[in-house]
């Protein structure tokens, strides 16, 4: 696709045509109600947003089962997935699938009751500190409370991205 074709569409096509060609990691937002039951989603739009305090970001559309466990709570979690967890991308990515995405051998309880992604690149357990609604989406900023990273620094797994509309592995020397 030539940027004159990219010009002719409409913007709202348009724009979702640019965003395939970013590359993004692919996080796990995770959440527990105050009965205890457990929502998640597969996200894009995650991030680290300030050293100081700790801190991290997520935009959640506001359609989505876990956002307004989000606001009640004040709580949230970021798993960071690696190629381990090529096969939870899809039970989180769509509703339909809802019923399978908390298997016992995938997951354990964190202090607050929330999910923790076992064998997650890093996770990340946050308290909401502010929320900003922008479009279709909420942002919630949180303060990061717990970390949790994978056991094997010197080699970690290849993480998972998304682009160009589909799932991929990227794997890259790290250096502590």
């Amino acid at each position: 696709m030539s940027a004159q074709d990219l010009t002719t569409k409409p913007l709202g096509e348009a724009f979702r045509a640019s965003m395939r060609l970013c590359v993004a990691s692919v996080s796990l937002v995770t959440a527990s109600d105050e009965a205890g039951e457990w929502y998640g989603m597969a996200v894009t739009s995650a991030g680290s947003l300030s050293m100081d305090p700790p801190s991290m970001m997520v935009a959640v559309n506001r359609n989505a089962s876990i956002h307004p466990v989000m606001l009640r709570t004040g709580r949230f979690t970021l798993n960071q997935m690696g190629e381990p967890h090529l096969g939870l991308l899809e039970r989180f990515s769509r509703s339909d699938m809802r019923h399978l995405r908390f298997a016992a051998e995938d997951w354990s309880r964190g202090a607050d009751g929330g999910p923790l992604l076992r064998g997650a690149l890093a996770t990340h357990v946050c308290a909401v500190a502010e929320t900003h609604d922008f479009g279709t989406h909420t942002v919630f900023f949180g303060r990061v409370e717990t970390v949790v990273l994978t056991e094997n620094l010197a080699r970690p797994p290849a993480q998972i991205i998304w682009v160009n509309g589909g799932q991929a592995l990227f794997s890259a020397p790290l250096t502590v």
